[in-house]
């Protein structure tokens, strides 16, 4: 009976080791890529806010980009331009990531961040899906929200 609670003790330690490890790798983890993005979204939300693509393309995937390319994202872009101007905008927030792998062995890392920011005719709350291309950091898709599309 001694030796049942003698590996019964042991599997119990192991087990929170386990879960310690886990949780300290995935807090740095979190660590890791909020250092590296943060900088990145916070050089883009200015050339963003200008609403011409030629200022922020190259910040953008190839899957980014294609959606600029045609009239609907022309048009997009125009509607979004109503806002006006950028007056400022908060630290970029970390709200995930996650890494998958394709059938072909390629692996993806996305990040999600959101940044509150304020415009001329309102505020408004971006959020990036970030992909990591050639250990940099590329926008794949960006969203913004904002009450003040409801009155234009």
């Amino acid at each position: 009976m001694k030796k049942f609670f003698k590996v019964l003790a042991i599997l119990f330690a192991l087990t929170v080791v386990f879960i310690g490890g886990l949780l300290f790798w995935a807090v740095s983890q979190k660590s890791e890529v909020a250092a590296e993005a943060t900088p990145f979204i916070e050089e883009s939300v200015p050339l963003i806010s200008t609403w011409k693509i030629s200022q922020f393309e190259h910040l953008f995937s190839v899957e980014g980009r294609a959606a600029f390319n045609g009239e609907e994202g022309q048009k997009v872009i125009e509607y979004l331009s109503k806002i006006g101007g950028l007056k400022s905008f908060d630290s970029p927030v970390f709200v995930r990531s996650k890494s998958s792998v394709a059938i072909s062995g390629e692996s993806k890392e996305i990040a999600i961040f959101t940044v509150e920011a304020k415009f001329e005719n309102g505020a408004g709350l971006f959020t990036f899906v970030l992909s990591k291309e050639d250990s940099e950091y590329k926008i794949d898709r960006i969203n913004l929200s904002s009450n003040a599309f409801l009155d234009l």
